[in-house]
């Protein structure tokens, strides 16, 4: 009788632990709080960036708002001032932008809304408008898909319809021109 009794024990055990298992297991769920937002991105304002050469600067701007994802490979930029890429280390142009997206590995751009870029200390100055910009770093080529007004010291503007230029090969493309260019 010893060993029945023992087994009914045994039998009474496993059946309470299985229970308090079970028991566990379903209070473990019941203070879950809901995932969090699905964002990771990563939110600046009010700030400043700027790129480097080995040895001198290469371009710097203000910015209203920058988002980044999380790794930060991509950059979106909102209201862009003050920006000056530099040329031997010395200013060359200034640059303002409504919306900016970046590539950080590739380092390709392209830019939505109104861009003016203007050069510093030119004579005379020169300067250009538009509202979408793409940079392909790797092609090395600026394409501006929209339209285009060149402002290079004639008496009147170049009006562009599109215009890529190639850096590499120093050609450029334009479509729908009308106006006048100066040169020197």
């Amino acid at each position: 009788m010893s060993g029945l009794r023992w087994r009914r024990l045994g039998a009474g055990a496993a059946v309470a632990l299985l229970a308090y298992t079970g028991w566990g297991i379903f209070r473990a769920g019941l203070n879950e709080l809901p995932a969090g937002r699905g964002s990771t991105d990563i939110v600046f304002r009010n700030g400043t960036v700027s790129g480097q050469r080995i040895k001198t600067r290469s371009w710097t701007a203000s910015y209203d708002r920058l988002v980044s994802n999380a790794d930060q490979t991509v950059l979106e930029l909102q209201n862009v001032h003050d920006g000056t890429i530099f040329r031997g280390g010395k200013p060359y142009l200034h640059v303002r932008a409504a919306h900016m997206s970046v590539n950080t590995i590739t380092r390709d751009f392209s830019i939505v809304g109104p861009l003016h870029v203007k050069t510093v200390n030119a004579k005379p100055a020169r300067w250009f408008d538009t509202t979408a910009a793409q940079w392909e770093d790797a092609a090395q080529r600026l394409t501006l898909s929209h339209h285009v007004t060149i402002y290079s010291g004639s008496e009147h503007p170049l009006q562009v319809g599109s215009l890529t230029f190639d850096v590499r090969t120093g050609n450029v493309a334009m479509n729908d021109v009308a106006g006048q260019i100066r040169f020197k």
